[in-house]
């Protein structure tokens, strides 16, 4: 089954993705990060220009990042007592580390003592966490501004636990735990205020990430990642919350792998994870391309596919229940638009799988396809699953089919394979899907 700019619902519809609308003119800052309902842009030793936005409910502000060169850029971000601390790369000196909150006046972050202590950092048991080399440094308790004093500071060398720990790449929280990756193992630690408290509890070995903003909690407390192989969950293999390493991943991460060996492991490694707040989706972003995650355990879905995108992205945020994109060109998208509502011409394709009405061995007689749609889908057919390409015109269609007069089918096949496509800027959703066949031989 193949799903390109488009995604199945929590009814098990499939629906065409919104646009990735432009909002903004970004030039004169760098970087994006948010907090629950804040846009946030950065200045380089100035306040930078902020575009009015018209998105409900969303905020747009900019900082002034002090001590900064012209060529110093975002690495990471998080959120600490609802201010942004943001991590940057400065070329020469390493990272360098800022807060917005503390001492820093409005509009202003000021630079912690946390400067080269850490490439990606997560808010946890009122401290901040980050990883640098083998080494997991933690601040002070209520002061993620102090690194290197006050109560609860530290730092705890993760390699004496396990040699494959001594490049650590990423951290996020896994249930009441903290999850810290390094790109071949997993250790999870039982963090506490008070570093004497901190505990060792478990090891994964043969997998973890070299991608340090892919790590996501996702659904009840399990962790998504990007791995080697393809994307992995960290999840509690029973009630004691013990973890094990599950394959959600596995239908996508052939595709993965290949845009791998296209694209290269830099591509591979800027990949940040979100969770799409509408729905509760899980997206990876990649510079030109999304792989989404629709999960939904009640209905029993679950189901990869893939967006493509017309702009290089530069960074990725969820904020007041929407997702926007920085591009490389220094422009603001968000998905949807400003009132979640927008679609583009982005070229739908859904190709279901071939099926053989649980007959494989027996040749039938196509007759016709009914199907519930909204929207414009033209029809296509292939009954070869030896040529996958070839494909046979069945006609264009904007409403649903039922009692409308079947649409005609011509094909003789054990197999057949629908595909429907969307080539305009309107919404569109393709529901029930029914293929009228007779068996050619009943005897077979």
């Amino acid at each position: 089954m193949r799903l390109h700019n488009a995604a199945i619902n929590p009814g098990g519809e499939i629906e065409k993705r919104r646009a990735f609308v432009q909002i903004a003119d970004l030039a004169g800052s760098f970087g994006l990060a948010s907090t629950a309902a804040t846009l946030y842009v950065f200045g380089r030793n100035v306040a930078p220009p902020v575009p009015t936005i018209s998105v409900p409910g969303v905020t747009f502000k900019g900082l002034k990042v002090p001590n900064a060169s012209t060529t110093m850029s975002q690495q990471d971000y998080d959120v600490f007592d609802g201010n942004v601390y943001l991590v940057c790369v400065e070329p020469g000196v390493a990272w360098r580390h800022y807060f917005a909150g503390g001492t820093a006046t409005a509009g202003n972050m000021v630079e912690t003592q946390g400067t080269n202590k850490g490439v990606t950092v997560r808010t946890y048991q009122s401290k901040m966490y980050a990883v640098i080399g083998k080494l997991l440094y933690f601040s002070a308790v209520n002061d993620p501004m102090q690194w290197d004093a006050g109560t609860g500071h530290g730092y705890i060398n993760l390699s004496l636990q396990d040699s494959d720990s001594e490049t650590l790449t990423a951290l996020e929280v896994y249930y009441d735990k903290l999850a810290v990756f390094s790109s071949e193992a997993i250790q999870i630690w039982a963090v506490d205020p008070d570093p004497l408290q901190n505990a060792f509890t478990q090891l994964l070995r043969s997998t973890g990430t070299f991608a340090p903003r892919s790590p996501l909690q996702y659904g009840s407390g399990d962790v998504l990642y990007l791995d080697e192989s393809g994307v992995r969950s960290v999840k509690a293999r029973d009630s004691s919350n013990s973890a094990a390493v599950s394959d959600i991943g596995s239908p996508v991460d052939p595709a993965l792998l290949a845009l791998r060996r296209a694209k290269g492991d830099a591509y591979m490694n800027g990949g940040v994870a979100l969770l799409e707040p509408s729905v509760g989706r899980f997206w990876l972003v990649f510079a030109d391309e999304i792989y989404v995650l629709s999960y939904f355990p009640g209905p029993k879905i679950t189901a990869w596919s893939h967006y493509s995108l017309e702009f290089t992205v530069a960074h990725a945020v969820a904020c007041g229940g929407r997702i926007f994109l920085r591009g490389t060109n220094d422009k603001l998208y968000v998905y949807g638009g400003n009132d979640n509502q927008q679609y583009d011409n982005c070229g739908v394709e859904v190709r279901l799988p071939y099926l053989s009405g649980k007959k494989p061995g027996h040749a039938k007689i196509y007759e016709a396809v009914d199907m519930t749609v909204s929207g414009t889908w033209e029809a296509r057919v292939s009954y070869n699953f030896n040529l996958p390409d070839a494909e046979e015109s069945v006609g264009i269609f904007t409403q649903p089919t039922w009692n409308q007069g079947r649409a005609e089918l011509t094909g003789y096949a054990s197999h057949i394979s629908m595909r429907f496509y969307n080539n305009d800027s309107a919404a569109a959703s393709l529901s029930n899907i029914a293929i009228h066949y007779k068996l050619a031989d009943e005897e077979q």
